[in-house]
């Protein structure tokens, strides 16, 4: 059986010509597939598209990469967002070291569905509620140039960019489902932010596009066909003058960042999101011009006019260093907080993340993104000061272990080079054993926990996942993940507490990253931001269940518009 499934699509959208390379070929996991296509995570949902069905399995397909990419045959909309769905899931698989899953969808297979042509709209979203990516249309505005003319129709599903950001969006929900609760301004910019980073370092997996790009700047990563999503969505739907967004707004990172793009917490969701976007891709940026120094000296020399063996060698050291950065953000997700989490704890979270598996950073990836978080104006509470040691994460006051999760315990499913729980009923003892251990006076209060009784009520193990990172110089890190939630009733709703464990392979307790459920601060934070909010977001962020919060999504990505 094959391991591999290469199937073509537009590289970022059908607003691209040709020769600036418009077609690519995703190479994705292989897994036999219904018509639809319908796979072991992703069933396409085939609505208003007629009698059209795709086979991916048929002969011809298989031996020709799929469909040609077409703007008319509602097939290739289908193969495209089951292509892009299946690139994205697989980064997330390999910057965790294990499935990723998704959150609580309510269908019984656990697969999400894609919609690729959901309703007349210029909008795309995540639902959880209803476990479906749904993927607009609507026809071009007046002012559509290029490739486009008025009236003509634009399908967001075949906006590479905007089907890696709305997966992202599910995939971090299975992750952190809290993070859709919105209890400070920077939680929902995060959810934005971080879907934005995961779908332009993506664009950085096609090794001719980059190398084009790098041509056309003589070395830099500072264009559009890098660093913006949804040019199409932009030029022909927004205002026709730029893409949706972009991560770069100066030509030098040491140039003044204005005031109306360093972090402001009165922001709308995407535009504060794309603080945290830039601040990352500044970072990128910084680390390229240093890795690529030498290389840049030794072609000097060539003047206006890099050569092809340069701009070869410049590329693949840019889409070398895009992964580790979008394995970066990704993994830092494990290291963030169960709910609650601000972009200085974001970045605490990429710092600890990164330092563990490569501790002595020998091109200062962490300096980098320290010193661009604070160029765009992103502070760090409750930190000293911004060196790596004030940074990390730290471990409990008290040493905790719990013998249960030792790793010679688990009786972990090691197939596919992924670790795996064999079985669910481990899994829940493993939870259990996890709980006794923590949820008692001596160990509470380091986890953010107090006793339960009155207003508040017992903490709740949400979530237990193993890891298996392997780091550039091949060392295997194994470890175990887990989110603890607590709530206390107040008179809004209730207000969460817990943390986020980080559980070496001997089952020791190696990060306690706590949201203290007494926080008298935080409470009064929350509620003075909250009160300058609509009614939905009130309610969302003092729900007992963050299914209420899930909506929001849908209401945030309409108001970019």
């Amino acid at each position: 059986m094959p391991t591999r499934r290469r199937l073509r699509v537009f590289t970022q959208d059908p607003s691209v010509g040709r020769l600036d390379g418009q077609v690519s070929t995703l190479s994705v996991p292989y897994e036999p597939l219904q018509p639809g296509p319908a796979g072991h995570w992703f069933v396409v949902d085939r609505r208003d598209m007629g009698d059209a069905v795709l086979d991916l399995e048929s002969r011809a397909l298989l031996m020709t990469d799929g469909l040609s990419p077409s703007t008319t045959d509602p097939r290739f909309a289908c193969q495209m967002v089951y292509a892009v769905a299946m690139e994205t899931y697989a980064r997330f698989t390999d910057a965790l070291g294990r499935d990723p899953g998704f959150g609580p969808i309510p269908h019984d297979d656990g697969r999400l569905r894609l919609v690729p042509r959901a309703f007349r709209d210029a909008n795309a979203y995540y639902d959880r509620d209803s476990g479906t990516v749904e993927f607009g249309w609507q026809t071009a505005q007046e002012f559509a140039t290029g490739r486009s003319q008025p009236g003509g129709r634009v399908y967001l599903a075949l906006s590479r960019d905007i089907i890696a950001h709305e997966i992202s969006h599910a995939l971090l929900d299975g992750l952190r489902p809290n993070f859709l609760r919105p209890t400070h301004p920077d939680v929902p910019a995060l959810h934005e932010g971080f879907s934005d980073l995961v779908a332009i370092f993506l664009h950085f997996a096609q090794p001719g596009v980059v190398a084009a790009a790098i041509d056309r700047t003589q070395g830099g990563v500072e264009t559009d066909q890098l660093a913006a999503i949804g040019r199409q969505f932009g030029y022909d739907l927004i205002d026709g003058r730029s893409p949706l967004r972009t991560a770069v707004h100066n030509t030098k990172v040491d140039e003044p960042v204005p005031d109306h793009q360093r972090y402001d917490d009165t922001q709308e969701e995407h535009t504060l999101g794309a603080v945290l976007v830039s601040a990352c891709f500044e970072a990128f940026r910084r680390v390229y011009a240093v890795k690529t120094a030498k290389l840049r000296r030794v072609f000097a020399p060539y003047q206006n006019r890099l050569p092809a063996e340069g701009v070869d060698l410049l590329a693949k050291a840019a889409c070398d260093l895009a992964q580790q950065f979008l394995a970066i953000v990704i993994r830092a997700i494990d290291y963030s907080p169960s709910h609650h989490c601000t972009f200085g704890e974001f970045l605490r979270a990429m710092i600890t993340a990164d330092t563990d598996l490569v501790a002595d950073d020998p091109w200062a990836y962490r300096e980098a993104l320290v010193t661009s978080f604070r160029h765009y104006g992103i502070t760090v509470p409750d930190v000293e000061d911004l060196s790596e040691g004030s940074l990390l994460w730290r471990q409990p006051e008290r040493p905790i272990s719990v013998e249960a999760l030792r790793f010679s315990q688990l009786q972990l499913d090691c197939t596919n080079g992924l670790i795996q729980w064999s079985d669910d009923g481990r899994q829940v003892e493993a939870a259990e054993a996890l709980g006794r251990a923590i949820c008692n006076g001596e160990h509470g209060p380091p986890c953010g926990l107090v006793r339960p009784g009155g207003k508040v009520q017992a903490p709740q193990v949400i979530s237990l996942r193993t890891v298996r990172r392997v780091s550039p110089g091949g060392s295997v890190n194994f470890d175990t993940v887990a989110e603890i939630v607590q709530k206390r009733a107040v008179r809004e709703g209730y207000f969460f507490g817990g943390c986020t464990l980080v559980v070496d392979g001997e089952g020791r307790v190696r990060y306690a990253i706590r949201k203290n459920i007494d926080s008298e601060k935080r409470l009064i934070a929350q509620r003075r931001w909250l009160r300058t909010q609509p009614a939905d977001v009130r309610e969302a962020a003092w729900a007992e269940h963050s299914s209420v919060s899930a909506a929001l999504l849908r209401r945030i990505h309409r108001r970019q518009r």
